[in-house]
């Protein structure tokens, strides 16, 4: 991410225990961040979602990280 003109600059928090989780189920408060291109599958149907590095995506609730590694909040 860039700073620009004093913008502020959005960033995953780094919470003990919720950076760089491999393979298993987690809870996200509000948002996940892949770190090494992986997928989670989330809700009641674990519908799957592939990430590459890098992205970011705004979700609350359940989620199990099936590859790769994700850091979350």
């Amino acid at each position: 991410m860039i700073k620009d003109n004093r913008d502020m600059v959005q960033a995953v928090p780094l919470i003990e225990g919720k950076v760089n989780v491999g393979a298993g189920d987690y809870v996200a408060n509000s948002l996940i961040h892949c770190e090494t291109a992986g997928s989670i599958t989330f809700g009641p149907d674990n519908v799957p979602y592939d990430f590459q590095a890098g992205a970011d995506r705004a979700f609350t609730g359940e989620f199990t990280v099936v590859s790769g590694t994700f850091t979350y909040d």
